[in-house]
């Protein structure tokens, strides 16, 4: 009888032995396909972060495309900043000379009118055809009596 005990024991022993090694083929089944699944992650991960990096790189690009802009509108403003400050001297030196020219003016004008007025005290006599003979106006020098 001791031998049908101990057989019976083992048989016990053998069937929670199947059912221990069935619950492990599914924990290793289930561990698995968890696996299969992070695998399936990482990769994903990996792509995304290949496309992240790529698009950074050509962020990065734009971004010394636009810096490279930037500088070359910068001195094309200091040009034109240049160009603006000599304009407007040309522009003041303009003024003045303006300014001197009608001062010019003015005092030609005055002159001439003086001339004018100077010019008109004299009176034409005898004056031949194409060349008229200037003779001082009555007002302009007293005439001395007949001797």
């Amino acid at each position: 009888r001791g031998f049908a005990v101990v057989a019976s024991e083992v048989r016990a022993l053998a069937q929670r032995s199947s059912e221990a090694a069935k619950e492990i083929k599914t924990l290793i089944s289930a561990s698995s396909e968890h696996v299969e699944s992070g695998v399936s992650l990482v990769n994903r991960t990996g792509e995304a972060l290949t496309d992240i990096v790529e698009r950074v790189s050509n962020i990065a690009e734009l971004i010394g495309d636009i810096a490279t802009g930037a500088q070359e509108q910068s001195v094309g403003l200091g040009e034109i900043n240049v160009g603006v400050t000599e304009l407007d001297k040309v522009t003041q030196q303009n003024a003045a000379m303006v300014e001197e020219a009608t001062a010019a003016s003015t005092t030609l004008k005055q002159e001439a009118s003086t001339l004018q007025q100077l010019v008109a005290r004299f009176r034409l006599r005898n004056a031949a055809p194409g060349r008229p003979a200037a003779r001082p106006a009555p007002s302009a020098r007293p005439e001395a009596a007949p001797a």
